[in-house]
């Protein structure tokens, strides 16, 4: 990464980790970009083949161009080259299917500057806020200390229930 003199910063994606997820092991997050000013995040997702991730609602505006690969929003194809515009309160499922795999670049821009993102549904009813708080503390992790910390919190779920 570099800094400009006038604030802009360069990112070359090989140096930026992939951050797994312990659900989705073939899937990953390139986090490049956390601006809390802005209230927004830059990441370019991996969507690994037959993968169904979270219904989730959006407390943002989102844009994902897809940069290799075919993914589905539910009956939705978005090929290689497409970008979705994804608008505040709009609710979908993101998954690959026939074997599709799929890098994806997200921009997620927080409405209110509330910093709320994603509202992950879980398939037991229960929900998990994906915000600029979670952006942060992930920014600041390596990619082990990632998946400790995901470990960590399904201890804490289950301790819980």
């Amino acid at each position: 990464m570099a800094q400009l003199e006038d604030g802009s910063f360069l990112y070359a994606l090989e140096d930026k980790p992939w951050y797994r997820f312990i659900q989705n092991p073939d899937d990953a997050i390139k986090l490049l970009h956390v601006d809390e000013v802005a209230q927004q995040v830059v990441f370019v997702q991996r969507f690994s083949a037959n993968t169904r991730h979270h219904k989730h609602t959006h407390h943002c505006t989102a844009i994902a161009y897809t940069l290799t690969g075919t993914w589905v929003y539910d009956e939705t194809e978005i090929p290689v080259g497409t970008l979705a515009y994804e608008p505040f309160g709009s609710t979908h499922t993101p998954m690959t299917t026939n074997g599709h795999v799929a890098d994806v670049l997200v921009i997620l821009t927080a409405i209110n500057k509330d910093g709320r993102f994603l509202e992950l549904h879980g398939e037991d009813g229960e929900s998990f806020e994906l915000n600029l708080d979670v952006f942060k503390l992930m920014n600041s992790m390596s990619p082990d200390e990632f998946l400790e910390f995901q470990r960590s919190q399904m201890t804490v779920s289950e301790k819980a229930d």
